[in-house]
């Protein structure tokens, strides 16, 4: 476990990716805006906590880790996800809210039925049936 919460960081160094054994890493309440691409070699990561950043974008490395089964992306500044988050198998909880979304790839879909997908304060024009069909959406204040 690493908890790098609460520090005002504004990047995270590539380096991060020679944690492979990491478990859960806590990086929420700081001002990041990216993530290295790097994070994708965290092969043993199983909770990634991003809540309360300034993230506007996902590096598509992001689908690399296999182990992941929760994602917190609460509060930050997503446009759009990288279709390669729909190859988190292992992905139970995907926490969007509050963030820029107006769609959702398709590729989340294909992710497992159990997985919860929480969507409220976006701006979603449009979801697709597969995603509907194949996932739980909370979708409570969202425009």
């Amino acid at each position: 476990m690493l908890y790098l919460n609460d520090n005002q960081l504004t990047t995270l160094p590539a380096e991060i990716g020679q944690l492979s054994q990491l478990g859960t890493l806590g990086l929420s309440r700081n001002q990041l805006t990216t993530l290295p691409a790097k994070i994708g070699q965290l092969s043993q990561l199983g909770y990634l906590h991003l809540y309360n950043n300034q993230l506007t974008s996902l590096p598509a490395e992001i689908g690399q880790l296999s182990q992941l089964q929760m994602l917190d992306l609460n509060n930050n500044q997503l446009a759009c996800l990288p279709a390669e988050v729909g190859q988190l198998s292992e992905l139970r909880d995907l926490d969007l809210r509050h963030n820029q979304l107006t769609t959702l790839p398709t590729e989340i879909g294909q992710l497992p039925k159990w997985l919860k997908v929480f969507l409220n304060g976006n701006r979603l024009e449009n979801i697709s049936n597969e995603i509907k069909q194949h996932v739980r959406l909370y979708l409570k204040n969202t425009q």
